[in-house]
C-alpha cells in the first residue's frame, strides 16, 4: 500500500513538473516572439551618390569631366573643361591683380616705392602712385575676384549636375516606334445610337 501511494505521488509530482516546464517554455516563446515582433526593421535610405547618376555625379565633382567620359557622353568633356577651365584662370588672374593692387596700396601710405611684379596683370597699373585711385582699381579688383570664384564654383556645381541629369536621361526608356496607326472604332453600347469613327494613335 505504501509503494503504491509512493507510485502516485511520484507521478503526480513529475506531471506537475512537466506541465509548469511546459508553460515556461511556451511563455519564453510568447516573450521572445513579441520581442522579435517589436524590433522595428530600419531600410536604409537611399544616397544621392548610389547607382549610376549619383556615380557619374561624385566623378564630376571630383574630377571635372570624368562624369561625362562615364557617362560616354565625350562631346560634353572638351565644353565642361573649357568652362571650368577658363573660370579657373580668371580665379587666378584677378586673384594676381588685387594682391599687386593691394600691395602698391599699402606702399603708397607709407610712402615707400613699388615696383610690379613681372605680370601682364600689374604691369598695366605700372606708374600709378596715387593713394586715392590705387584704392579705387584694389577695391574693384576685390569684386571681381569675389565674383570670379563665386562662378568658378556655381560652373564646378553644375558640372556635376549635367552628369546626373545626362545619366538619367540615358536610362529612360525611349521607344524608337514613332510611326502612326490609323483605323476604324465602333461604338456597340446598346443604350446609344450606333456610332463610327477614325482613330490615330502614334
Amino acid at each position: 500500500m505504501r509503494i503504491l501511494l509512493r507510485v502516485w505521488l511520484f507521478l503526480g509530482f513529475c506531471c506537475l513538473t512537466t506541465q509548469a516546464s511546459g508553460q515556461t517554455f511556451s511563455d519564453s516563446l510568447q516573450t521572445k516572439n513579441t520581442t522579435q515582433d517589436s524590433i522595428v526593421i530600419k531600410q536604409k535610405k537611399g544616397s544621392i551618390f548610389s547607382g549610376k547618376p549619383g556615380k557619374s555625379m561624385l566623378m564630376s565633382l571630383v574630377i571635372p569631366g570624368s562624369g561625362q567620359i562615364y557617362n560616354k557622353s565625350y562631346l560634353r568633356v572638351p565644353f565642361v573643361w573649357g568652362a571650368v577651365g577658363g573660370m579657373g584662370y580668371l580665379v587666378i588672374k584677378n586673384t594676381k591683380e588685387y594682391q599687386c593692387l593691394s600691395d602698391a596700396y599699402k606702399a603708397s601710405i607709407d610712402g615707400e616705392p613699388y615696383t610690379f611684379p613681372d605680370h601682364f596683370d600689374c604691369k598695366d597699373y605700372e606708374g600709378i602712385t596715387d593713394p586715392n585711385r590705387l584704392k579705387l582699381l584694389r577695391d574693384q579688383a576685390n569684386t571681381n575676384k569675389q565674383t570670379s570664384i563665386v562662378v568658378f564654383s556655381l560652373v564646378w556645381i553644375a558640372n556635376g549636375i549635367d552628369a546626373f541629369v545626362n545619366a538619367h536621361l540615358k536610362e529612360f526608356d525611349i521607344n524608337e516606334d514613332l510611326s502612326f496607326h490609323f483605323g476604324t472604332q465602333m461604338d456597340n453600347d446598346p443604350m446609344s445610337p450606333m456610332r463610327m469613327g477614325l482613330f490615330v494613335s502614334f
